[in-house]
């Protein structure tokens, strides 16, 4: 076996890792830290659908 395949193999065998933590990692080694506005920003705009569609529609729309 070669010692690429090996440390695949060992990779695999590692702990899992959450979604979250994959994309930090992410953006840590491909230094992508300017990425964090936009998810930010995508993050609050989802929030802001998903309280428009709750009982607090009213109390969004008045801050508008």
């Amino acid at each position: 076996m070669t010692d690429q395949n090996q440390s695949f193999q060992d990779a695999a065998k590692g702990a899992k890792q959450g979604i979250l933590s994959e994309f930090l990692g992410f953006m840590k080694d491909n230094a992508k830290w300017w990425l964090i506005p936009f998810l930010i920003v995508f993050g609050l705009l989802g929030l802001l659908l998903v309280l428009g569609s709750t009982g607090a529609a009213p109390f969004i729309y008045t801050m508008f």
